[in-house]
């Protein structure tokens, strides 16, 4: 075990040399181990932690501070990745909760209309568009090209392109307002 001062292990981690890493995790891994353990209350999701708090120490060398107790960094980084990881999974089992909201049958079929009927407008708004004007709108929106592709493709300018989308936009929202 190599025994070096907080100063020289952050300098030797900032150069990425390797023995000093490995010896700071065999040092500190199992205590980080133990933190993450009391916050997660799952030792392979404690393992994961733990190796994510030292693979974030060897990406983001170049921050370390020398002032500041390397153990107190990994502390605190442990702690921080353990409270990431649990909000995550509160926001997992909230969105399953939602998602397990199931529609009647009588909703579904109502939301199916409504959904084909907005269609069916949106179809309609788009067929009254000006031929060039519906190219560019549906090259920027369906094939996802950019004002600058268009541009190139079409052989006209980008503030073409721009007055063209702007024009479709104005045109599809008053039809779609006007029939609801």
């Amino acid at each position: 075990m190599l025994q070096l001062s907080n100063e020289e292990i952050v300098k030797g981690i900032r150069n990425r040399k390797k023995d000093v890493f490995e010896a700071v995790f065999k040092q500190f891994a199992p205590s980080m181990y133990n933190i993450a353990v009391r916050y997660v209350k799952d030792e392979d999701t404690a393992n994961d932690m733990v190796q994510d708090v030292f693979l974030n120490l060897w990406k983001n060398a170049e921050n370390l501070d020398e002032r500041a107790p390397i153990q107190h960094y990994l502390s605190r980084a442990t702690v921080n990745t353990c409270l990431n990881c649990i909000k995550k999974e509160q926001r997992k089992e909230t969105y399953t909760k939602e998602q397990m909201h199931v529609a009647t049958p009588a909703e579904t079929t109502h939301q199916l209309l409504e959904h084909k009927e907005l269609e069916t407008q949106y179809r309609y708004a788009l067929e009254k568009l000006p031929d060039q004007c519906r190219r560019v709108f549906e090259m920027s929106r369906f094939n996802g090209l950019s004002p600058a592709e268009i541009s190139e493709q079409l052989d006209i300018s980008i503030n073409t392109v721009y007055a063209h989308l702007t024009t479709a936009l104005k045109k599809l929202r008053v039809v779609l307002i006007n029939k609801q």
